[in-house]
């Protein structure tokens, strides 16, 4: 195929990474412990990922961290020391979520390459645009995206695209999944989703199923289609999974990206043998759109091989109905469809005598250290398969070496070199006669070829000028003298420079507080009332309509009438309309409408023409940390509303150290899942656990969206203006939660 993209695969641990690169993989993408968005994975240490990196520079590949995590004000500090030692590991780019991590990156690390992570969710050129704006290189799109939306996307963008090609998927729009929050804080922006939307539920007419879980995405026979939208790379899912797993995936992807369709049959095979969900072009077509969720179907990934006859503490005694053997690896799938407990096998028994493997029809004991409730299911989904010969433990760090660049002059008199040395320009010369040449004078080349030659790790030769004044000779056998002579003299100095001093903590934390303080005295907006003009009016919204005159009245851009001050833009516009809702606005502003509500990056784009105008940041972009208030303050906003997510004491943390006023999301019903995907489900539905949700429409986007039954209620925080949003919610409801107010977001 002619311009083939960059295959990029999933690495939850050393050997994921290793078998990618072995199988044919250009790049990997892995987490460190903390702050990646595959919390569960193994992740790398910091040696680790030193190890990869080193070793992927000798073998032509790249490494590519993910840091894609909404991260706390009180957090700040640490990854900041994060990002001061993986900048000296030699990693290609650094894929972020939290807007804040971006600016930190470019005001303290800008020559690290910044990779936007899908859970910015940007969908769209104009959003591109804005990444574009904050010093991004290349936006992972988001998922729910057609090919023809993504062909026009690329075309109409000015950075390298990236997108998913196959792997597990999220049925809502990246990083508006609240879903997982909800029921208990894990939240999904912090890499600990429970998977809430693979579980049973039960609809008020009777239906139960698994409403929201999609099968998995597979592009192998639209390969050539996505390849000509002009995607720079196509990225595999699955930093969960084992190396067989990445090797099967890989492989056959691989051979169709070099090879064409001629071998789809074949790499088909290799795919099949990795357990999976059923395949699915996901989000690609509006054809796999609207059957990509089967709600009768568990959408369990992995093949099924056995059922659970009997439990205890010691293990499970299960009915085989696909082989197994020691070395696979299992996941248990209770009734309920709740997430169940994985484990590699390590011992069987039959009969209480040990066996390597098991066939369909007998009946085995498994050892597990915990309870299974009977009639549970197990599922295969990967393999530990062979280890890889290489020992990481023997592989050599990353080296970051100390660029030197040089101006060389070479006259009759000698050679003299001039060099940067703690800030100040430091000149080296050798004295030595130069013969003028009878035949073969002296290149630039030769002496810049030779220079280059550092013959230590450490030091790496940068720029390097030459300037000879006249036609000279010189053997190569002195040339090498000198040029060892010079390294050898200046090696030694150079090896002992101090760190730099521009990155220290010390720097950072003076930036850092260079705003704290700046809210204690309240110097925010009125309160603000969100409403919805086309929602049926009650008493109780009638006497919320008298408070209006003493606060600011916030209506969506398709539906406000005359007595709106402010406008809150649809979240989510596809490519096509983009030019639609550039009209629209530019309505609103000859109407009079000088204060916009911002609910994603790409706002910032469809607003950059005009002047005078207030722009709020509100639910969903995400604020969680001063860092990103600075980001967005660069960019026009004047006023934020903290991260729906945060605790108490991580706003009034954020609230101290912001540059701008923060408000408070104060009271309403967000929807904390949205989807383009066709749901068989709607109105009121019900967990195992008698948790109640609500399945509609989202008034902004059309798009089907899921709501709390509880309304959404936080106290208020002094040096804070409020929000109340009854669009999806009326005044006075009682049945309320705080989130996470209360408790730690974790």
């Amino acid at each position: 195929m002619n311009n083939v993209p960059e295959l990029l695969a999933p690495a939850g641990d050393v050997e994921c990474a290793l078998a990618a690169f072995k199988n044919g993989a250009d790049a990997i993408y892995a987490g460190l412990p903390k702050f990646s968005a595959r919390d569960k994975s193994n992740n790398f240490t910091l040696s680790e990922m030193s190890k990869i990196s080193a070793y992927a520079k000798n073998h032509g590949k790249k490494v590519y961290l993910a840091l894609n995590t909404l991260v706390k004000e009180a957090e700040l500090e640490e990854i900041f020391k994060y990002l001061e030692s993986v900048s000296k590991i030699g990693i290609d780019a650094i894929i972020v979520q939290d807007l804040g991590i971006a600016y930190m990156i470019n005001q303290f690390f800008p020559k690290m390459t910044i990779h936007g992570s899908t859970q910015m969710g940007i969908h769209n050129s104009a959003g591109i645009e804005a990444a574009s704006s904050m010093g991004i290189s290349r936006v992972i799109l988001e998922r729910q995206v057609t090919i023809q939306e993504l062909e026009n996307i690329v075309q109409n963008s000015n950075l390298e695209v990236e997108i998913f090609a196959h792997g597990a998927l999220c049925s809502s729009l990246s990083g508006n999944c609240l879903f997982s929050s909800s029921i208990g804080g894990w939240s999904g922006n912090r890499g600990k989703c429970k998977q809430p939307c693979r579980r049973r539920y039960y609809s008020k007419d009777g239906k139960n199923g698994f409403f929201f879980s999609p099968d998995d995405l597979y592009t192998l026979d639209i390969l050539p289609q996505l390849i000509n939208t002009g995607i720079v790379s196509i990225k595999i899912e699955g930093r969960l999974k084992k190396a067989d797993y990445v090797s099967r995936a890989v492989t056959a992807y691989r051979m169709v990206l070099d090879e064409g369709t001629e071998v789809l049959g074949k790499a088909k095979m290799i795919l099949s043998g990795s357990p999976g969900r059923k395949w699915s072009s996901g989000f690609y077509t509006n054809k796999s759109m609207e059957s990509l969720i089967n709600f009768k179907s568990p959408g369990i990934s992995g093949m099924l091989c056995a059922e659970i006859l009997e439990s205890n503490f010691k293990g499970i005694t299960v009915k085989v109905l696909r082989d197994l053997k020691i070395g696979d690896r299992i996941r248990i799938q209770p009734k309920s469809g709740d997430e169940g407990p994985q484990m590699t096998i390590t011992i069987l028994y039959k009969n209480r005598d040990k066996i390597t493997k098991a066939v369909k029809g007998e009946k085995i004991f498994i050892a597990f250290n915990q309870q299974i409730q009977k009639g549970s299911l197990v599922y295969k989904v990967g393999d530990t398969g062979g280890k890889s010969s290489i020992n990481i433990k023997l592989l050599p760090e990353y080296i970051n070496p100390t660029i030197i660049d040089l101006q060389i002059v070479v006259n009759s008199q000698g050679i003299k070199i001039s060099y940067l040395f703690l800030g100040k320009q430091e000149l080296w010369a050798f004295p030595i006669t130069i013969e003028n040449a009878s035949k073969h004078s002296l290149s630039s080349s030769v002496i810049e070829e030779s220079f280059r030659s550092t013959k230590e790790k450490k030091i790496k030769a940068g720029n390097i000028n030459v300037n000879i004044e006249g036609s000279l000779f010189l053997p190569a056998s002195s040339l090498k003298k000198i040029r060892r002579k010079f390294w050898e003299d200046i090696g030694t100095d150079i090896l002992s420079l101090p760190a730099k001093t521009e990155n220290t903590i010390f720097n950072f934390m003076r930036i850092h507080s260079s705003s704290m303080g700046l809210n204690e005295e309240n110097s925010n907006e009125k309160n603000v009332f969100i409403t919805n003009p086309q929602k049926p009016r009650t008493d109780k919204t009638r006497k919320m309509s008298n408070k209006l005159s003493d606060a600011i009245s916030v209506m969506p851009l398709y539906s406000y009438t005359e007595n709106c001050k402010e406008i809150i833009l649809p979240y989510f516009i596809s490519e096509n309309n983009l030019e639609k809702l550039a009209k629209e606005i530019d309505k609103a502003y000859k109407n009079g409408i000088r204060r916009f509500r911002i609910s994603s990056i790409f706002h910032l784009t469809m607003l950059k023409g005009y002047s005078d105008l207030k722009i709020t940041v509100a639910y969903p972009l995400p604020v969680s940390n001063s860092f990103t208030v600075r980001q967005l303050k660069s960019h026009g906003v004047d006023i934020v509303q903290s991260w729906i997510e945060l605790e108490k004491e991580a706003i009034i943390n954020m609230v101290y150290f912001s540059p701008l006023p923060v408000e408070i999301y104060r009271y309403g019903r967000p929807h904390i899942f949205t989807t383009r995907a066709l749901l068989s489900v709607d109105g009121e539905i019900t967990d195992s656990h008698g948790v109640k949700f609500i399945v509609g429409k989202d008034p902004e986007t059309g798009l089907q969206s899921i709501y709390g039954n509880k309304v959404v209620k936080f106290p208020e925080i002094e040096n804070t203006s409020s929000c109340f949003d009854y669009r999806n919610a009326n005044p006075g409801e009682t049945a309320s939660t705080d989130f996470n107010f209360s408790k730690e977001w974790i």
